[in-house]
């Protein structure tokens, strides 16, 4: 069994274990539970301790005891939890006591393996009411070196299969006995997801808590998460009723720092920051495009991160659609297709059945593949058209006229200036008539900028955490992505050094606070209301 390691000194650990238990927490045995999941967390300082400060606060508030999940053993997580009080619950060894439960998810796993087997038979396997085979579909993307699944007779899809449904068939019989009130989580995607909906039935409340804020979890009917575009688009619908023209300006202004790469997510600054920017001239003489053809973009989506954020796509998955979009293009001899690859994917293992690999396969003389050297800014004098599931694209460069074609469900769908085809079909048509796409009116530009300078400034987000602490912790955690930069995706490179750093902060202010005054501990208490 492996372990998981929480990067941190041994001295600042004890002296942040010191200071917390100074506070008076207590381990309470109770008939009801706040389960703290940090099975999809990695073990820095600003991603667990919001989580468990909010976990005291709610249990505090309701009596109940506390149980925290985990994977594997982790020594200094459990001496953490234990200065909150808490009780640390180890999946896989869990795991491994209880045969009765492997039984069950064998016998699951052998069954679906032997009547479908498909990857689209994965998306579809439900554990009861719960959508168990599309959240499994979701996570082995994110954590094999896989980027589509055809078929689940293999032995990662298997494997992995067979041990998410293991741990799904052991919770299921744990929460029957320890009733859960409330379930703290990280994310609304991947195995997560399965865990989120099984607390569901059990009538547990479902949060998200990050170091930023906190956002209660929706169910759909089918117990799909509701992503947080379609979340975000219903509030932004909300917000437009009220928005006059006079954020116009503002908009403006934001839109050309977005463009120069000084604003947004550190992540979304990248397609822009420090490349090279070309007007279509420039494009046309260095890639050989057509100058009297219209230049129709298509921007690819990581291949493995979460790919139902944008709901029920009528593709099997990400890579699917960047396939039979590249399948139709080769067909559609009036327009130059232009390939742009997602400025992120090789922080999501997308190095063996690349974009590169599919692009080579289906490439015609009119098709085009822009570098990473290349500015995303540049598609706003190059673009006639996007294509894309529901990147941010497709509402960035409706700022400047460019129109998308959409297939998915993103907080900017519905307002107008999108091509949104119901299904397959209706998508392979427009993409076959994509030539006959206008440029977007004044009006249409117009809704477009506000909607994007809306979602910039924050509505449709989740509540965010706001006092002295909160601010120590995000700061800190920010100011470390941007110097690792991609790697923090799938490394722990600069952990420790992060962890010290804001441990030293953390026990400083700790020894003047009381934890109860805190953002994170106070609106745990208020979410039990």
């Amino acid at each position: 069994m492996g372990k998981t390691e929480f990067p941190l000194g041994t001295k600042l650990l004890d002296e942040l274990c010191s200071e917390i238990k100074k506070q008076g927490f207590e381990k309470k045995n109770s008939d009801s539970y706040v389960y703290v999941n940090l099975c999809m967390v990695r073990m820095q300082m600003a991603w667990v301790l919001p989580k468990l400060f909010y976990a005291r606060g709610a249990a505090d508030a309701l009596g109940a005891g506390v149980i925290v999940l985990i994977w594997n053993p982790s020594p200094e997580l459990e001496k953490l939890t234990e200065a909150f009080g808490m009780e640390l619950y180890v999946i896989n060894e869990e795991c491994r006591k209880k045969p009765g439960a492997f039984f069950k998810a064998g016998v699951k796993t052998g069954l679906f393996l032997l009547a479908d087997g498909s990857g689209e038979g994965l998306k579809k396997m439900r554990k009861g009411s719960v959508p168990v085979g599309a959240s499994m579909y979701e996570d082995i993307l994110r954590t094999s070196e896989l980027s589509t699944i055809r078929s689940c007779r293999n032995k990662i899809c298997t494997k992995k299969i067979l041990h998410l449904m293991w741990m799904y068939e052991l919770l299921d019989k744990y929460i029957k006995r320890n009733k859960a009130s409330l379930l703290i989580s990280d994310d609304i995607a991947y195995h997560e997801w399965m865990q989120e909906a099984l607390f569901h039935t059990h009538g547990a409340k479902v949060v998200n808590v990050s170091s930023v804020a906190e956002e209660k979890i929706e169910f759909d009917d089918k117990l799909w998460t509701v992503r947080r575009g379609e979340r975000n688009g219903r509030a932004m619908r909300l917000e437009m009723k009220k928005t006059g023209d006079d954020i116009l300006e503002k908009a403006e202004k934001y839109i050309e720092k977005r463009f120069a790469g000084q604003s947004g997510r550190e992540i979304d600054r990248q397609a822009f920051a420090g490349k090279r920017v070309i007007d279509r001239e420039a494009a046309a003489q260095e890639y050989g495009l057509d100058p009297a053809k219209k230049n129709v973009i298509i921007l690819a989506h990581t291949f493995t991160d979460a790919i139902f954020n944008y709901g029920h796509i009528y593709f099997r998955d990400y890579y699917e659609w960047c396939e039979e979009t590249l399948k139709a293009a080769a067909s559609v001899k009036n327009v130059n297709w232009i390939l742009k690859p997602h400025p992120t994917r090789k922080s999501y293992h997308e190095d063996k059945d690349s974009i590169e690999d599919m692009f080579a396969r289906y490439k015609t003389d009119n098709m085009f593949f822009l570098g990473d050297d290349i500015s995303a800014a540049s598609l706003k004098d190059i673009a006639d058209v996007l294509v894309t599931i529901g990147g941010n694209g497709g509402a960035e460069f409706a700022c400047v006229g460019v129109p998308a074609v959409i297939a998915g469900v993103p907080y900017y769908k519905g307002f107008g200036y999108t091509v949104e085809p119901e299904n397959r079909e209706e998508y392979i048509k427009t993409l076959k008539n994509i030539a006959d796409i206008p440029a977007l009116n004044e009006e249409q530009i117009k809704t477009a900028r506000k909607v994007f300078y809306l979602k910039a400034s924050g509505v449709g987000e989740y509540e965010k955490f706001e006092d002295e602490f909160a601010k120590l912790v995000r700061d800190g955690y920010r100011k470390m992505r941007e110097e690792i930069a991609l790697d923090y995706f799938e490394s722990d490179r600069g952990t420790k050094k992060y962890n010290e750093k804001i441990t030293e902060e953390i026990n400083a202010y700790l020894k003047d606070h009381d934890i109860r005054e805190t953002d994170y501990y106070r609106r745990g208490v208020g979410c039990t209301a």
